[in-house]
């Protein structure tokens, strides 16, 4: 049975120690995929495959018969910079989006306090959390989006959605710093709202003029 590998997050790592893929152990049962759009600019859409021939020859057939082929000059902006500048970029990139998690957790931590589980990842660019088992995620979505803010109800990413109504998924490559900061008080205004959650105690309350 043939394993697809999919590693568009390996690169970005908070370590630089990247474990090795399965297809090091198996190349010839594993279909290994990755991805220039998380490393480089998602607006490339470029990715790369790697298996054997006997199977690549197939997927290029399909590959042709679908798109017509990836675009050329996106191909060659890759193999240019990342020629010269791969490790240096990616490295200054993963130092950067590890800042950005670090403020989401801290913002976190002040603006639910206990009400809230994190998932803390070791890179990549999500932020798993688990609210209540009371609080289904997925009613918050609207109110949220009237607030400003996006996000992903975990039953839309889990193996098992019914066990996932509590759980969001939170990305933190996109906004700044500070944009984080006012996201997460607006988000847990949003969820306070909604289902009380988390509880604010009479001292924040009378602070906050509510």
């Amino acid at each position: 049975m043939p394993i697809f590998e999919d590693e568009c997050y390996a690169d970005l790592i908070w370590n630089r120690e990247v474990p090795p893929s399965l297809y090091a152990f198996a190349p010839g049962q594993v279909i290994h995929i990755g991805s220039f759009s998380k490393t480089l600019s998602p607006a490339l859409r470029l990715g790369y495959l790697i298996t054997g021939w006997d199977i690549m020859s197939r997927l290029v057939a399909c590959k042709r018969e679908a798109d017509g082929g990836t675009g050329a000059i996106e191909q060659l902006i890759v193999a240019e910079y990342f020629s010269r500048s791969f490790d240096q970029h990616v490295g200054a990139l993963t130092e950067v989006l590890r800042g950005k998690l670090d403020v989401m957790v801290e913002a976190l931590e002040q603006e639910f306090g206990t009400a809230v589980e994190m998932f803390r990842p070791k890179g990549g660019i999500f932020l798993w959390i688990r609210l209540p088992d009371a609080v289904d995620v997925t009613k918050l979505v609207a109110p949220a989006a009237d607030a400003g803010i996006a996000f992903n109800p975990g039953t839309e990413w889990a193996c098992h959605p019914a066990g996932a109504t509590s759980y969001m998924r939170l990305c933190f490559a996109l906004p700044s710093k500070d944009q984080i900061r006012d996201g997460m008080a607006a988000l847990a205004q949003v969820c306070l709202n909604e289902t009380g959650i988390p509880a604010r105690s009479a001292n924040v309350r009378r602070a906050a003029g509510q």
